[in-house]
């Protein structure tokens, strides 16, 4: 079974072609800007060139490309937008039209000279390209994994809160690594990333995940206990893993913490301590802790921005899972498949 696995993050999108004839580290792979850096491209090209856009497609990530279409607005011209394009913006559409956003159920065709920008996670024509310009075949089988805050806009509620809501029901549920895979027809209804991300690939065997968990599993060996550390470009997310289930999480803006509270933080989390208000008002997403180790296990540190870490109190460890830290995501997202449908991928 050959499987491509995609972990689309806030700098990068990560790829790797996944055989099970074959061990993964004989995989081929690739780590490529991601869909919200290349989106937020087109739109400051399009300010450049003083013209206006229309945005089509689905929700997608944010972050970059939102703080494009801001600055756009912002040197006088304008954002036309469908609704669920409009969606990567904010959940709640009147706030994006507070933006001075342009919403219709279709953008249309006449507008004249503005730069059409389609919104989307996954770029599939894109990789069906360039895998084929190395004689390569795009597998059927797509695992995927972004970071999904949930649809917010009904609750009128943070999407931190949203999403740190999603993260504690699924750790009740069990926080094993099966409980964070979702098959098409499984896919929550609040997930709407997820959902959009198997909408766009429509006619392919498709399993999602969230970034956080993909890369908590990808980082350890199956049975290993640990606090795992995923400093991305964008979040930093830290997991107690225990007996194979996430017992306890946090997750904050990469950007607004230094190595001191970071350190901080991971000690309160594996004592029990650190709460949900204390993240969230200083700018995070969340807490939430399930169960916490008798002692502090060993911590194990991934992601690109990992080297924070070299200056850490506590004694760490540089995970490098199969030999490469950027594809951590990935190496989960294929223990999710492998959870779902028994295969076996190395």
């Amino acid at each position: 079974m050959q499987c491509i696995a995609i972990d689309v993050g806030f700098g990068t999108q990560d790829i790797l072609v996944c055989d099970c004839g074959k061990s993964i580290e004989q995989s081929f792979k690739m780590v490529l800007p991601s869909r919200t850096m290349i989106v937020a491209d087109q739109i400051r090209g399009a300010t450049e060139l003083r013209k206006d856009i229309c945005l089509e497609g689905v929700v997608m990530g944010g972050g970059p490309c939102v703080r494009a279409i801001k600055e756009h607005i912002r040197a006088g011209l304008q954002v036309y937008s469908t609704e669920t394009a409009a969606k990567t913006i904010y959940d709640d559409l009147r706030r994006v039209q507070s933006l001075g956003v342009t919403i219709a159920p279709q953008i249309p065709p006449d507008i004249p000279d503005a730069v059409r920008i389609e919104t989307k996670d996954i770029d599939l024509t894109a990789i069906e390209g360039m895998l084929g310009l190395f004689g390569m075949d795009v597998p059927k089988m797509f695992a995927v994994a972004v970071q999904d805050h949930g649809e917010s806009s009904e609750s009128g509620e943070s999407n931190r809160i949203t999403r740190f809501k999603n993260l504690r029901r699924t750790i009740r549920m069990g926080g094993d690594l099966q409980s964070f895979v979702y098959a098409r027809d499984a896919i929550p209804k609040h997930l709407t990333r997820m959902r959009a991300v198997a909408e766009t690939l429509a006619d392919r065997d498709v399993v999602l995940m969230d970034t956080g968990p993909a890369a908590i599993f990808g980082a350890v060996a199956t049975g290993e206990d640990a606090i795992v550390l995923n400093i991305g470009n964008g979040h930093t997310l830290c997991a107690i893993l225990m007996e194979n289930r996430i017992t306890g999480v946090f997750e904050h803006h990469t950007r607004q913490i230094d190595i001191t509270t970071l350190d901080s933080y991971i000690e309160r989390l594996a004592d029990g301590t650190l709460t949900f208000d204390e993240i969230f008002e200083s700018g995070g997403h969340g807490c939430y802790i399930e169960e916490t180790p008798r002692t502090i296990p060993q911590i194990i540190v991934t992601g690109p921005n990992r080297f924070t870490a070299e200056k850490s109190r506590h004694d760490v460890t540089f995970a490098a899972p199969h030999g490469d830290m950027m594809l951590t995501g990935c190496f989960g997202l294929v223990k999710g498949i492998t959870s779902i449908t028994g295969g076996n991928h190395g």
